[in-house]
Order: structure tokens, then C-alpha cells, then sequence
């Protein structure tokens, strides 16, 4: 919801202009471009927030009602934070989600802002030669907006250095304690060869580690490795003959399947169709601007001819405006290229894509150990079938949370940004 107070300097400024349009005092006519040009980009700010917070609510909506693939969980499957000592991780999970979605719509807010800052001085400049090459205060009014637009361009390069790293800084906090939690829920990597009480208390260890790390150390967090440098899973081979085979070890798998596998794939699918339907999306804007710019660079070369067979040269409105948006609006569509390049939906929807294909092979082959293991007539935790189930398992859950961790590395190299998406 946009609030009075949003739109209360927008209000204040085009009260100043029309004055100055009224009244023609020289140094209202100075200030009131100045004015508007800043209420107009501060009331772009907040509209960009509210409509943030509208497209997020009606995007969850569209996913609970209508997801890209159906995910049906059985009723009375146990939950990751119901096993015992799960359950503090999903509460800071949350924590960081949430700071890392507030950083993510500054980090647009800001990006935006300086892709259209550019065209933005260029349109002021070309108006001001265009329309009132005499000078005035209008004319001066104009020529300080365009300083102010490029101070402003200035001020967020100089102030947004590695503008994502917030951003993905939460993001990857939050990825690597929902890790945690099902590296938990598996028994694999640190928690391979601990049991009980000594599980719990390696959980709450590693947990305060992640909260407390900067991003340079979470960086080393992410691969699935010990500190003396052998892998979980070579870990994991290493210690088989040695494991402890857990009773509720058909239980977990279930567990792990849906809740891990299952919803991680739904995500994937959501988020690879809301990338490609705003992929497509701006694609259109971007060749709606570029023609724009075409017909109005056509209509500016058939004025410049007709001009030249004409005696009188006096510069209509008509010819000023045409002549504007035929030297602003070029710079308009590369400010458009600029946007769909600081978003990359192309670039998140191919990782995507790829990402849920693995997700897909990990699941039809936990689908299938957990069919054979049911169908078997086991019983008791000392069954040899049984090691080899719960073995297989967490195999295949360190494979899977591999791939993940692919993932997110993946991202961190197409999202990193030294500095703000500007267009020229």
C-alpha cells in the first residue's frame, strides 16, 4: 500500500512547478525542475517497494495454488525439525531469509535507479537544447536536474561497491543451515559417525558456526569436505563397515524425499517459470523501446527534410518532442538491457533447469531403494539389508546435497556484481 506520505514531496513539487508556470518567477522556474526531477525519483523508489511487495504476495499465491508440478506429501510423514534436536533450524533459516529478500529489493531498488539516471540527464539535456536553447531559468532549472541526475549516478557507484554481497552473503547463510538440517536428518558429513545426544550437540555447534561466520568464511563452508581435506562421501565409504544402522532409517528416507528432494524440485520448478515468463516479458519492453526508437528516429529524419525545403525553421512542440525521444530513447532501451542483465533471468533459469534434472535422477533413485526396501521382509536393526538400505541412503542424500551446493556456488558467480548494472 502506497501511503500519503510516499507521495507528499510529488504533491509539493508539482505545486511548485505550476506556480512557477502561473507566476513565471525566475527562480521558481529555476527550482521547480530540480524538485520534480527528485520527487519524481523518490516516488519511483517507493512505487518499485509497493510494487515488490504486491508481486510477491500474488507470486506465493499463484505457487500455492497453482505450482509448476504437483507435490503431494503423505499425511503424517514426519517433518526434518521433528526429529530430535531439528527443530532450532528452520526458526534461523527464516531469520536470514527474510534479510536476505530485504537486501535483495535494495539491491533492485538501487540497480534500477542507476540504469535510468543515465537517460534520465540525457532527456533533460536534450529538452533544455531542444526547447529553450535561449537559456531562462527554466533553462537552468533543466541543466542542474541533469547535475543532480549524474551526482546521483555518482553517489550509488561510489556507495554500492559489490552491491549483492549482502544479498548473497544471507542467501547462502540460509542455503547452508537448511544444508545442515538435512545433513542432520541423514547422518552424513560431520554427523556420520555420531549418534544421539552427541549428534545434538555437534548440530547446535555447527549452527552457531554458520550464524557466526562472515561471507568469505561461508564460502568455505560450502563444500561438502572435512578440514583435513577428504570428502564427506570418501569419509563415508571409509567408515561403512563401522556404521550404526538406525532403526527409523525407512522413516528418514521418507522424510528426506519429500521434504528435501520433493520440495526443493517444486522451487526449482516455480522459480524456472517465473524466470522464463519474465525473460519474455522483457524481452518485449526491450523490443518495444528499440522500435520506438526507430520510428521516432524515421519521423525526426522526414522533420529534418521537410525543413529544409520550408523558409521558416521555428521549432514547433511537436518537433521538439519528436527530436527528444529520438536522442533519449536509445538510451531508454540499453537502460532496459541493463535491467533484464542485473536480473539474469536467462542465466538463473539455465541453472535451474539443470538443477532440477539432477533432482529428478536423485529422486527416482531413492524412490527405488526406498520401493525395495519396504518390499523386503527385514526386520531389526542388525539386518544385513537393512546397513546396506541406510548405507545406499546416505549416499545418495550426500550426492544430492552435492549437486545443491553446485547450485548455489553456481548462483554466487552469476549474481556477484563489483558494482551496479549502468547502462551508458
Amino acid at each position: 500500500m502506497i501511503f500519503l506520505r510516499d507521495v507528499v514531496p510529488l504533491v509539493v513539487a508539482v505545486a511548485i512547478f505550476i506556480t512557477a508556470v502561473c507566476k513565471g518567477t525566475p527562480w521558481l522556474q529555476s527550482v521547480s525542475p530540480v524538485l520534480l526531477a527528485l520527487a519524481l525519483l523518490w516516488c519511483f523508489r517507493r512505487l518499485y517497494f509497493w510494487w515488490r511487495k504486491g508481486s510477491f504476495s500474488r507470486r506465493e499465491r499463484r505457487r500455492t495454488e497453482h505450482p509448476a508440478e504437483n507435490l503431494v506429501i503423505p499425511p503424517g510423514l514426519k517433518k526434518p525439525e521433528d526429529y530430535e534436536g531439528g527443530h532450532g533450524f528452520p526458526e534461523a533459516q527464516w531469520t536470514y531469509i527474510n534479510r536476505a529478500v530485504e537486501a535483495q529489493g535494495h539491491y533492485f531498488a538501487n540497480g534500477i535507479l542507476a540504469a535510468i539516471l543515465p537517460p534520465l540527464a540525457l532527456f533533460l539535456l536534450s529538452f533544455q537544447i531542444l526547447a529553450l536553447p535561449d537559456g531562462g531559468g527554466w533553462a537552468i532549472g533543466l541543466i542542474v536536474s541533469e547535475v543532480l541526475s549524474l551526482a546521483l549516478l555518482v553517489y550509488f557507484a561510489l556507495t554500492n561497491r559489490e552491491p549483492t554481497s549482502e544479498w548473497i552473503e544471507n542467501r547462502v547463510r540460509t542455503e547452508l543451515l537448511r544444508r545442515e538440517q538435512y545433513l542432520f536428518l541423514a547422518g552424513v558429513g560431520p554427523y556420520l559417525a555420531k549418534d544421539g545426544s552427541d549428534a545434538i550437540e555437534e548440530a547446535l555447534r555447527r549452527r552457531g558456526q554458520i550464524e557466526a561466520a562472515d561471507g568469505r568464511v561461508l564460502v568455505g563452508l560450502t563444500p561438502l569436505q572435512d578440514p583435513s581435506g577428504f570428502t564427506w562421501l570418501e569419509m563415508l565409504h571409509g567408515a561403512s563397515s563401522n556404521l550404526q544402522t538406525r532403526t527409523d532409517c525407512l522413516e528418514r528416507m521418507d522424510s528426506y524425499l519429500y521434504y528435501r528432494i520433493g520440495k526443493q524440485s517444486l522451487w526449482f520448478a516455480n522459480e524456472l517459470r517465473d524466470c522464463e515468463e519474465n525473460e519474455r516479458l522483457w524481452s518485449r519492453v526491450l523490443t518495444g523501446a528499440l522500435l520506438a526508437a526507430i520510428v521516432a528516429a524515421t519521423v525526426h529524419i522526414f522533420q529534418l527534410l521537410r525543413a529544409g525545403c520550408e523558409t521558416s525553421h521555428d521549432a514547433t512542440s511537436w518537433h521538439v518532442a519528436v527530436g527528444v525521444l529520438a536522442i533519449a530513447l536509445p538510451p531508454l532501451g540499453i537502460a532496459c538491457l541493463s535491467i533484464r542483465a542485473m536480473y539474469n533471468f536467462r542465466g538463473r533459469s539455465q541453472i535451474y533447469s539443470h538443477e532440477k534434472g539432477l533432482l529428478h535422477i536423485h529422486r527416482g533413485t531413492l524412490e527405488a531403494l526406498i520401493t525395495k526396501a519396504k518390499n523386503s521382509a527385514t526386520s531389526g536393526s542388525n539386518s544385513p539389508n537393512l546397513k546396506m538400505t541406510d548405507f545406499d541412503f546416505r549416499a545418495i542424500a550426500l550426492r544430492t546435497e552435492h549437486s545443491l551446493s553446485m547450485e548455489m556456488q553456481q548462483w554466487m558467480l552469476l549474481m556477484e556484481r563489483r558494482e551496479l548494472e549502468v547502462s551508458p
